[in-house]
């Protein structure tokens, strides 16, 4: 633009000294100049100012952005809207000149959806973030989640694996159930219960995190989490379509050191030597193992992914009508073989105006997304797959000499496991989610005050397993089939009105009904003696089938007053009353109150150039939590393969067994929270800074509390316990440069939260639900009274017996160089709390840059104050359970008698021990984009734009492993995965991806 100015300038210098001769001749006639005004998502803007610089004649944009002015080529066209930055545009002898203004900070008042309707961002009283569609659309995304993640402060994203469609855990300031789940809630287009893993990132317009009790006490039973509230996008202005379109090749950032074959075969040959046995491996073995290398199954097993993501959308105005029409298709390989992700979804948002008065919207979304090979639903009794590549024998080939697999090690050696690269190759577990949403809503004003809305929605939701594994030398199948269906009606009346121009008064009354039904069969098939595959287990010779049912429903009366004085103060009370039927009569209703506020300090900052907006706020409010089974109050039978009995010793009879305790007192879990920030504007709009600081104690835990064996053992759910969080969470955003070439928008935030358990009942800690995998049938962590959810549970590592200690370690049965842990009197390993896995800070740090037509957006996160146990690295270490072989190498430093270092030639291998307790703490470079876009390529093309995106592009950590923020499952899926957090048993590394793509406006 500088250029174009200075062309013009020296343009018309010349042409003015030769026009002043000619005796002041016109500088140049009249003409007619037409045009578009767009926002930066190229929606036209309707009633945008355009007039003629130095004077009063002026025009404004029609309903689609368009203008026709007569200006002359010397003048310059000034183009500006409310919430916008002005422009300045030169005529010259342009005919026709299209303007994209860009949202000015410094005006621009957002809108946040705040449950049952919306809010300025400046009347808010609660802690609400907003994610706006803008913040994330320089990065090319197939999860919502990663949208999330780094760009709200106390939100904490982190994936489970790297895995194509694994899940994702979102947790908002910090974790409070023990039993329960921690997941927030989640409402897209005020329909409750979404997923916002099946959700097309495209779609989105914004996110509204909703944080403190004052702000979720009005979703009551199910806020005590948070919310999330999804807005989709609608359609507006003229027609245009947009394609986006981008491939993505993953690869591993870095695989972990192992042992090769040579190596291997060295240290087996010591470690059986040292306790006097017989090498198993000659020398001339070993010689070759250094030539040619042996099997490195660890790369054998990965691979680099290609993945390809197609978006197409649609979107307008006719009439009285608006429309957006979107579809996209994902097809993610994963980095590991045989393992990917499908996912294609169509979404139809259409809104209707009928009159001045009566509106109606339908919001239609469809979407099949299917898992191939999820690792966590794969044996992991002794380790994930990834560990069993890791840990299997270097020296034995994938391969006999007749071209089949070898299935063990021939030397039954390291992994006792079956051979990693089989099992993936012949394993085929599709995981088939169906989902169809569709709600209506209709908005009626009754009065100018009055306003009715009814909002109606129903979700279907199927999901299915279909398995065929081998199990040599025979095949295993099997079928699991859930359905859910969900229905919504709400029933939404507000009333607003504004008395004497200083009392603003919003009243919002919710009577809302909700449920849910949920159907489950499957059948497991094993023997079956020809590999045909999943369609053909009725030929199997033995099966068994189990069915499940189940049905719940909530019915919500809420209410809700704001008032705004004179701009000035504001506050929020908000009640709601709960009634679910997961509860006996006479605990059914939970009753949630809030209330909030708000003073503004505007008016002292008058004549401050760098605080420009002050504003304090306040709040508290309950929330409640009812995340238990269907039927939970009433005792269970069950009826399973393991209750049939052969009661003529010939003929095997169905039978029942006692299932779970039933406790009839059980209620809700609630949530009491007191929030105060702080809320600071600076250069006059420019920046803004928000501070909050809460306190957050979950009581009447819906906890499992063990029943002694004498009694029959097992758990019984009961309302004890109380979990506390405490935290601040920062936002500093803003615009650092902004002027008519370059602009750079950058936000950062920050969350430092601590957790507790304050009281289990009465008990100092309570057993945890993550058994090992050394074989040892021990628990991992531990519930404790005092600590943080997350503790780990095992031995205390002090090295090695030393040859000065010979003598004191016989008296243990052990010899120098075996491993030393604490002990009691009598010699006992001791055991205890060695470290926790959930964080206490994250951070992320969000930059876009544009510069003419370039656009460039980075994204840092951090996660900091948890530690990881890395049973990957104790496996690898070997010695225990099924990992009969050392692997690691470090261990090519161990102990030895001229070379006493405290890395153990033998002895017990406690995985569960600080050794293998290492500090989480990372940086990563989460995102990094660059682009440019070509305007007005051709006619019918507004825009083409290319780019390319790198994440995961490095990672700064002390952590050994693939990545610190994984977190595994247990083996057998029990227990909530908060209170195992930062335990590693192979999760599937995250991967290092690089898009390319393009987009098209048209």
């Amino acid at each position: 633009m500088k250029k174009q100015f200075t062309k013009l300038f020296r343009i018309g210098l010349f042409y003015g000294l030769v026009l002043a001769l000619m005796s002041f001749q016109e500088i140049s006639a009249q003409q007619t100049v037409n045009g578009t005004v767009v926002d930066e998502a190229g929606v036209g803007i309707p009633g945008a100012n355009v007039i003629v610089k130095g004077t009063t004649k002026g025009t404004v944009t029609d309903f689609d952005g368009n203008f026709s002015i007569s200006a002359s080529s010397s003048d310059v066209l000034m183009v500006s809207f409310l919430g916008y930055i002005t422009q300045s545009v030169p005529v010259g002898n342009k005919t026709s000149i299209n303007v994209t203004l860009a949202e000015d900070a410094a005006q621009l008042d957002e809108v946040v959806v705040i449950g049952y309707g919306t809010a300025k961002k400046s009347d808010l009283t609660g802690a609400v973030s907003q994610v706006s569609a803008k913040s994330f659309e320089k990065q090319p995304l197939t999860r919502v989640e990663d949208a999330l993640g780094g760009r709200a402060a106390g939100v904490t994203v982190a994936r489970q694996g790297g895995a194509p469609g694994a899940a994702v855990k979102v947790r908002i300031r910090g974790v409070n159930s023990i039993n329960g789940d921690n997941s927030p809630l989640v409402v897209i287009d005020g329909i409750i219960g979404g997923d916002l893993s099946t959700l097309n990132p495209n779609d989105i317009a914004s996110m509204d995190v909703l944080k403190d009790a004052s702000a979720t006490a009005i979703y009551g039973s199910r806020g005590s989490n948070g919310v999330i509230i999804v807005s989709t996008k609608k359609g507006r202005g003229k027609a245009k379509i947009d394609v986006d379109y981008f491939t993505t090749v993953a690869s591993v950032p870095e695989y972990l050191p192992t042992l090769g074959a040579a190596d291997f075969a060295r240290l087996e040959n010591a470690r059986r030597t040292r306790v006097n046995g017989t090498p198993i491996f000659s020398d001339g073995e070993i010689e070759a193992f250094d030539i040619l290398g042996g099997t490195n199954y660890q790369r054998e097993l990965f691979q680099t992914g290609i993945s390809n993501n197609a978006q197409l959308s649609v979107s307008g105005s006719e009439g009285n009508i608006d429309y957006f029409l979107s579809g996209n298709y994902v097809d993610q390989e994963g980095i590991v073989k045989n393992t990917g992700y499908e996912r294609y979804s169509l979404r139809a948002n259409i809104n209707a105006k009928i009159n001045e008065k009566l509106k109606v919207g339908l919001n239609t979304f469809a979407t099949r997304a299917t898992i191939l090979n999820d690792l966590t639903t794969l044996n992991r009794f002794q380790g994930s797959l990834i560990v069993k590549a890791l840990s299997w024998d270097p020296t034995t080939p994938i391969f006999d000499q007749n071209g089949n697999y070898n299935r063990f090690s021939t030397q039954s050696l390291a992994s006792l496991s079956a051979n990693p690269i089989e099992d993936i190759n012949t394993t085929n577990v599709q995981g088939i989610n169906d989902r169809l949403n569709v709600n209506v809503n209709i908005s009626y004003d009754i009065t100018d005050n009055l306003n009715y809305t009814l909002l109606a929605g129903v979700s279907t939701i199927n999901n299915d397993t279909e398995t065929y594994r081998l199990d040599h030398p025979l095949n295993d199948v099997g079928f699991n089939s859930a359905k859910n269906t969900n229905h919504q009606i709400s029933n939404i009346l507000t009333w607003q009105k504004v008395f004497n121009d200083k009392h603003d008064v919003k009243v919002t009354g919710v009577y809302e009904f909700s449920g849910n039904e949920s159907r489950f069969n499957s059948y497991g098939a094993n023997n079956l003696s020809i590999p045909l595959g999943f369609y053909f287990a009725e030929l199997a010779a033995a099966t068994n089938i189990n069915n499940a049912f189940g049905n719940s429903s909530i019915e919500s009366v809420m209410g809700r007053l704001e008032y705004i004085f004179n701009n000035n103060f504001y506050v929020t009370g908000t009640f709601r009353a709960d009634s679910s039927s997961k509860f006996r009569d006479g605990n059914r209703t939970g009753y949630f109150p809030s209330v909030s506020a708000r003073y503004s300090l505007n008016n002292l900052l008058d004549n401050n150039t760098v605080f420009t907006g002050l504003s304090l706020r306040a709040g508290w409010g309950q929330v409640g939590n009812q995340n238990i089974a269907n039927y939970s109050t009433y005792p269970s039978v069950e009826v399973t393969n393991a209750s049939r009995y052969a009661f003529d010793g010939a003929t095997v009879s169905a039978g029942s067994a006692p299932g779970s305790y039933g406790n009839p007192d059980l209620t809700w879990e609630t949530t009491t929270q007191t929030n105060v920030g702080i809320d600071i504007g600076l250069f006059n709009g420019r920046a803004n800074l928000t501070l909050d600081g809460y306190v957050k104690n979950t009581t009447d835990l819906l906890l499992d509390v063990p029943v002694p064996d004498t009694n029959g053992g097992g758990f019984i759910r009961q309302n004890i316990g109380e979990v506390e969080n405490k935290g601040i969470d920062v936002t500093l955003s803003g615009s650092i440069i902004q002027n008519e070439d370059f602009v750079w928008d950058s936000s950062f935030n920050l969350s430092y939260s601590t957790n507790e358990v304050l009281d289990l009942g009465g008990v100092d800690d309570i057993q945890g639900t993550f058994d090992s995998v050394d074989g040892k049938s021990r628990t991992w962590n531990r519930i404790q009274v005092g600590e943080p959810l997350g503790q780990f549970w095992g031995a205390t590592f002090l090295g090695t017996w030393k040859t000065s200690e010979a003598a004191e370690a016989a008296e243990l049965g052990l010899m120098p160089g075996d491993a030393k842990y604490a002990t009691d009197e009598e010699g006992n390993i001791t055991f205890g709390a060695i470290g926790n896995g959930t964080p206490t800070t994250s951070w992320g740090f969000n930059n876009t840059l544009t510069y003419k037509n370039w656009d460039l957006n980075i994204l840092f996160q951090g996660v900091a104050g948890f530690e990881v146990l890395n049973a990957v690295q104790g496996i690898l270490v070997g010695n225990t359970g099924n990992q009969r072989s050392f692997l690691a190498t470090e261990q090519l430093n161990q102990w030895t008698s001229t070379n006493e270092t405290n890395i153990p030639a033998g002895g017990e291998n406690e995985i569960g021990s600080t050794r293998y307790v290492e500090k989480g703490d990372f940086v990563r470079l989460s995102n990094l984009s660059l682009g440019y876009t070509f305007n007005d390529v051709i006619e019918g093309v507004n825009y083409l734009k290319v780019y390319a995106s790198g994440q995961n592009l490095f990672l700064i950590t002390d952590y050994s492993g693939y990545d610190p923020e994984h977190t595994s499952r247990p083996a057998n899926n029990a227990g909530n995965v908060d209170v195992a957090a930062g335990i590693n048993v192979g999760a599937y590394p995250n991967p290092r991806t690089f898009s390319f793509g393009v987009k098209i406006g048209l």
